[in-house]
């Protein structure tokens, strides 16, 4: 199998387990939640865990989500401004962006491994869960970003070589 076959075929199965496992915790979201108020309300007893569960799975969700949104080029990019520019100057101008995401996603990686480190002896009461569970999101979302955000690289590459090609 050709190399970039294989990471053609890797990144998309990357993609859909992160888009899928995305949806089912969603799903897991609403079914947590709808469960605890329903006891809640009808029982007048809710679960011990029912603010925790919910909190751990909407981080992991988010992380996920925003990993999706970075792979598929809608993230947050004032575009109008940017394609106002030559080619070769708007390339300089996305790799000074992309650049800055590298270091931010550098820099919350850095900070968070030592927090998930302390929290990693520690458990929860209602749960019994690590306390790490709540932060390793955080970093997980960050690699992901930091491997789709490459893939941004190179195709603002791809892009100003075509416009090259064409002008």
């Amino acid at each position: 199998m050709h190399p970039r076959l294989f990471v053609e075929k890797l990144d998309r199965v990357i993609e859909l387990t992160v888009y899928y496992l995305a949806a089912l915790l969603l799903v897991a979201l609403t079914a947590v939640i709808g469960y605890a108020v329903f006891m809640r309300y009808v029982f007048a007893r809710s679960p011990d865990w029912s603010e925790e569960v919910p909190r751990v799975i909407f981080l992991w969700l988010t992380y996920l989500a925003i990993a999706v949104a970075v792979k598929r080029g809608q993230n947050l990019r004032v575009m109008f401004v940017i394609e106002r520019f030559a080619p070769h100057t708007r390339l300089w101008l996305e790799m000074f962006m992309h650049g800055c995401v590298f270091v931010m996603l550098g820099w919350l990686l850095w900070h968070n491994f030592p927090v998930i480190e302390l929290n990693t002896g520690s458990r929860s009461l209602a749960t019994g869960w690590s306390d790490a569970v709540r932060f390793w999101p955080l970093s997980v979302g960050c690699l992901l970003m930091a491997l789709y955000q490459v893939r941004q690289v190179l195709r603002s590459f791809e892009e100003y070589r075509r416009g090259a090609a064409e002008g």
